[in-house]
């Protein structure tokens, strides 16, 4: 089995877990909001803390700013793709901005991260862990606006964000970090994606499977998701001269499902 397939099974088999937890009553629809708010405010953080300073990556300041740019660059073709695709298709203006934004903002954390690291190894995890920065800035800025008709400063300026901010300037002034500190951080941060699978399980959980089929006109959008995106990145990155394990996970996160954001955005929308 390669990396990748294992990973995606391994990843399965926790939202088949929080799935089974939630249908069982294990995991009650607060008991989930509960574990969301530790895992938004509390471990994402210091996993994104950890997994860009306890590296063995070596990239100069130079290096994580290109990173960073080519990474903001990569939302904001993703929504161009998205918005050509919507204009194309016409879907219902109440669904629009809900397609525009899965288009535009995959799982690139919870999933992406786990995914990167399993196929590219341990040092695609700083450039993914880097590549939140302007998820955060982009896609709860722009996206929500398209989404929610808002800008939620708050979403913006979330701990992740935050911690992930704090990190890469950390690192591009080499600030030393205690090993322990360093070490405690990871140690909490792995939590990250098993709590994240549980998490989205729990909530298909919550709901009806007929319901789970019922939106038939999403699978285009769903395989220009999982597929289209990346493959217009690809052709993107044939012009740049970037790092492979950038490059490599830069297509791997636009390759991503929706971000797991976009129900609870979507169910904010003004009526």
């Amino acid at each position: 089995m390669s990396a990748a397939l294992h990973q995606i099974v391994v990843i399965f088999i926790g939202i088949a877990a929080g799935f089974v937890c939630r249908r069982l009553g294990v995991l009650s629809e607060q008991g989930t909001g509960t574990l969301s708010n530790l895992v938004v405010k509390l471990i994402l953080p210091l996993y994104l803390f950890a997994a860009i300073l306890n590296t063995s990556v070596d990239v100069a300041a130079g290096g994580v700013l290109g990173a960073l740019l080519l990474s903001a660059l990569l939302f904001l073709f993703s929504g161009l793709i998205a918005w050509i695709f919507v204009v194309l298709t016409r879907p219902k203006r109440e669904d629009r901005g809900v397609y525009l934004f899965e288009l535009m903002c995959g799982n690139v954390t919870y999933i992406g991260i786990p995914v990167c690291a399993a196929v590219l190894g341990p040092s695609a995890a700083f450039y993914a862990s880097l590549l939140n920065i302007p998820y955060n800035l982009i896609c709860f800025s722009l996206g929500v606006f398209l989404l929610a008709g808002k800008l939620p400063w708050k979403k913006i300026f979330n701990p992740a964000f935050l911690a992930a901010l704090a990190a890469a300037i950390l690192y591009m002034l080499r600030v030393p970090m205690p090993a322990v500190v360093l070490d405690g951080c990871a140690f909490i941060g792995q939590a990250t994606s098993p709590c994240a699978m549980l998490i989205i399980g729990s909530v298909l959980g919550g709901v009806p499977l007929r319901k789970l089929f019922d939106e038939w006109r999403a699978i285009p959008y769903v395989l220009l998701r999982l597929g289209g995106v990346a493959f217009f990145v690809l052709l993107l990155l044939r012009f740049v001269n970037a790092d492979p394990v950038l490059e490599g996970v830069l297509v791997l996160m636009a390759a991503m499902p929706a971000a797991r954001s976009t129900a609870a955005t979507a169910s904010s929308r003004p009526s």
